[in-house]
């Protein structure tokens, strides 16, 4: 509804604004009474409560922490100091920090003891861990987040949806194959004028256990067809459930695990340019205007504006050369660091430092660089999803909005608005998830950069694609000419050897380009695409990376060998080539998983740093970074598990010894992927259901692919297509179609019996929080966090925690302001 002028400008200001005029920041202080009468009526929906009702509600501003400038280096309450860009570095603090960032659980407090308790002091992780033992159930990791015992839960299913085909398909498919005798039957041909007898295959493995080798057994392969329907069915109701045991995950998660995006929404298109303490006004917008179906009052606890932090991402690459530049210089004078000229730069990292600092209070004072988005943050999660509840919007909305610079025709009284534009309020992503290097980029930038990333990416794919298939063409071209030497009876024991080989080495060539090199281009390409959140990163990269592994593993062998060579089951055609991928799809990536080179090459690249000592050069940040295990990324592994899904049911009915690799490698993977999680990875970012949730999207594709495979193979041995193969193509359509989460839901209901806890007591667990991650109030948040949090006592009053005092203009955490 729109809110009207009253006659009494001033009493209605007042209770509008909620303070004095004297209680207003200064950026709010200037107004004249006209602009805020102004502000006042361009809100829609402003409470129609009575006055008295609308005094009762008590707005305070937040309280201001005055800063003092600091030194360089600060002491903590353990008479150490930290400084991110020292130098030289400290190699003690550096492994804490290490240590700190494992993937382990905090140390099990005896509430009878006084206990002190390290932490690191740029990230404030515990250093004492206990390890995670390596037998230990998934829902181990939940300190974690729900992501990463959704994934194992994922590579569960997986397992059990490939060990369900091999009992109900391919176990009867791989023995009427071995038992088959087409290949070892012999076919006249007519050779320069005689006639002589020829098996109807290459004398290979692959091809007996294959359908090939039962091409003459109708009744077999309509069996298959059948046993191929009732498969895919049962796995059609093992993905719905599956649905259903991932949300269960997601919410006994939930439940024991308060974070806080429980009590938060993301609030999108808040106009830019008013002039207006926006936190104040989003304050009470909410708390008066955001729920009005509802008699109990909605509390805001905390706001948190994101910003435009592209001119401190200039100056932190300006900080980046001064400390290269003191690099050459400390080199250049032989290592001593107390030389004038190194005090000489010191002083200018000091002083653009201090520039940083004062840059980010001048942003949160003046809501300077505001990008007209803020996270929200309510006392308890009721609040949270009555709001979301009564302010839903459509994609449609957003995009007329879009199109329309922010305004939104046709509002109606319940939409939630100002100055005619809807404020689009979603549920928030958790506060390390959030990508604040790029949240603020405006959408037509995303849109552009996204764009471009797909035609870098369809160019890239389409080399490779074609340089692959060139390749694939040779050998297939080798084998075409060794089928005929053999016709003519000229093959040699050494040129089939030579075709074997070659074809060998293509397959391997594939698996380990797949492994190494798209996932660096890959990269490369979702980076550039500024995406807002970690899930949406990791989904796009995904998407990207596991279409190409299928491309280039299942496609191309496709068309070289089926469509344009027709080489089905000669010397290096298609069954022999994709049986070969099958097995070393299965072995290598598990056994380069199990050797972990990325780990080995740290490992030696560390040694090797460490010796160096001082001479090293490097700060305590970078001293840090090095300490630490690489980075865990869950999308690579989605990827590689993907990639094996399609590839799996798009040819297993022709090759069913696929499925037997497949089902034992990824078997092996869960094993080694949870070992490398444990001790020989650093996790770092927060992953939520929704990438698991389009990730089961994605695997139900498998359908689809069983289909399609069934189908063209099919026509590949006898030109003709069946109805059942036509009927079981619509179905996996028709299910592909479907919005199966909502069946899901409707089948398996899953209740969630989470205790409501308020904001101040279920804050007191967070790890972190949005104004401690936002760059531009990171410094002063982790300040007062670090003053509430230097001794923690429990009722007990025999656990004490001690936590040591950042520099207040050095940087924090692990990376620069969230760069990746």
């Amino acid at each position: 509804m729109k809110y009207n002028s009253q006659t009494n400008p001033s009493s209605n200001f007042q209770h509008f604004m909620g303070v004095a005029p004297s209680q207003f920041n200064s950026n709010v202080k200037g107004q004249t009474l006209n602009q805020q009468q102004q502000n006042q009526h361009d809100q829609s929906r402003v409470s129609q409560l009575p006055v008295s009702r609308i005094e009762e509600i008590n707005y305070q501003q937040p309280h201001e922490i005055n800063h003092t400038n600091n030194d360089l280096h600060q002491h903590s309450s353990k008479g150490q100091h930290y400084h991110p860009l020292t130098m030289p570095c400290n190699w003690e603090l550096a492994r804490k920090h290490a240590q700190s960032r494992r993937t382990a659980l905090e140390k099990k407090k005896d509430i009878n003891k006084t206990t002190n308790v390290e932490t690191c002091p740029c990230c404030g992780f515990e250093v004492e861990r206990d390890e995670i033992p390596y037998c230990s159930n998934p829902m181990a990791l939940s300190f974690l987040g729900s992501g990463f015992t959704l994934f194992y839960n994922y590579l569960k299913y997986c397992i059990i949806i490939l060990f369900i085909t091999l009992i109900t398909k391919q176990i009867y498919n791989l023995y009427t194959s071995y038992e088959g005798s087409y290949c070892s039957h012999v076919k006249r041909e007519k050779i320069e004028g005689h006639f002589v007898e020829l098996p109807n295959c290459s004398d290979s493995l692959f091809l007996k256990l294959s359908l090939a080798n039962k091409l003459d057994n109708r009744q077999a392969l309509e069996h298959v067809q059948i046993l191929n329907f009732i498969n895919l069915f049962i796995v059609m109701i093992v993905l719905i459930y599956f649905r259903k045991s991932q949300r269960q995950i997601d919410t006994t998660i939930d439940e024991e695990l308060l974070t806080p995006a429980d009590y938060t929404v993301c609030v999108k298109n808040i106009p830019l340019g008013l002039g207006l303490d926006y936190k104040w006004e989003l304050q009470h917008m909410f708390e008066t205007c955001a729920v009005i179906s509802d008699t109990k009052p909605i509390v805001v606890k905390k706001v948190v504006l994101v910003y435009d932090i592209e001119e401190i991402i200039e100056m932190e690459k300006q900080l980046d050369e001064l400390v290269d530049r003191k690099k050459d210089i400390i080199k250049e004078y032989n290592y001593n660091f107390n030389h004038p000229k190194v005090l000489e730069m010191d002083q200018k990292i000091k002083e653009l430092e201090h520039k940083i600092h004062q840059t980010e209070k001048e942003y949160e004072r003046e809501n300077k660089k505001f990008a007209g988005i803020a996270f929200i943050s309510f006392d308890d999660e009721n609040m949270k999803n009555l709001v979301l509840q009564e302010n839903q919007h459509t994609q449609f909305e957003r995009m007329k909005s879009y199109w329309n610079k922010g305004k939104l025709e046709g509002l109606s009284e319940n939409d939630l608005s100002w100055h005619d534009q809807k404020l689009f309020i979603e549920q928030a992503p958790e506060p390390n998830e959030v990508d604040w290097e790029f949240i603020h980029v405006k959408t037509e930038e995303k849109i552009s950069k996204r764009v471009k990333a797909w035609i870098i990416y369809l160019l890239v794919e389409s080399a490779a694609f074609y340089s692959i298939y060139l390749i694939a063409h040779k050998v297939a071209k080798y084998g075409d000419e060794a089928r005929e030497e053999e016709i003519s009876g000229k093959l040699d024991h050494d040129t089939m050897l030579k075709i074997n080989i070659l074809s060998f080495v293509i397959s391997l060539s594939i698996v380990l380009f797949n492994k190494f090199a798209v996932a660096k281009i890959v990269h490369y390409i979702v980076d550039d695409e500024k995406i807002s959140s970690k899930t949406k990163f990791q989904i796009s990269f995904v998407y990207k990376y596991a279409l190409a592994l299928f491309l280039n593993a299942a496609i191309i062998s496709f068309l070289v060998d089926i469509v344009i060579l027709k080489n089905v089951e000669g010397a290096g055609g298609f069954l022999q080539n994709e049986s070969q991928i099958f097995i070393l799809n299965a072995v290598l990536p598990p056994f380069i998983w199990c050797v972990d080179p990325w780990s080995l090459c740290k490992n030696i690249w560390r040694w090797y740093i460490v010796r160096k000592g001082d001479k090293a050069l490097l700060t305590q940040q970078e001293a840090n970074k090095l300490m630490e295990e690489p980075d865990y990324l869950s999308a690579k592994r989605y990827s590689d598990i993907m990639k094996t899904m399609w590839f799996t049911f798009l040819y297993g009915t022709a090759i069913p010894l696929g499925t037997v690799c497949s089902a034992f490698g990824i078997l092996i993977y869960y094993y080694v992927d949870y070992y490398n999680i444990l001790r020989r990875r650093t996790v770092k970012e927060s992953i939520s259901i929704q990438l698991s949730t389009e990730m089961i999207e994605m695997l139900e594709y498998i359908i689809v692919w069983s289909a399609f495979g069934e189908m063209i193979m099919t026509y590949a041995f006898f030109k003709e297509i069946s109805q059942i193969d036509v009927l079981l193509m619509v179905i996996a359509i028709i299910y592909a179609s479907l919005p199966m989460e909502d069946i899901s839901e409707y089948l398996f209901p899953v209740v969630n019996n989470e205790e409501i806890k308020s904001y101040d007591e279920g804050s007191l667990g967070f790890d972190t929080d949005y104004d401690r991650e936002n760059p531009v109030t990171r410094h002063k948040a982790i300040e007062q966090w670090n003053e509430k949090q230097k001794m923690l006592i429990d009722s007990n009053h025999k656990i004490q925690k001690y936590y040591q005092q950042q520099d207040q203009f050095g940087y924090n955490n692990d990376d620069h302001y969230g760069r990746r």
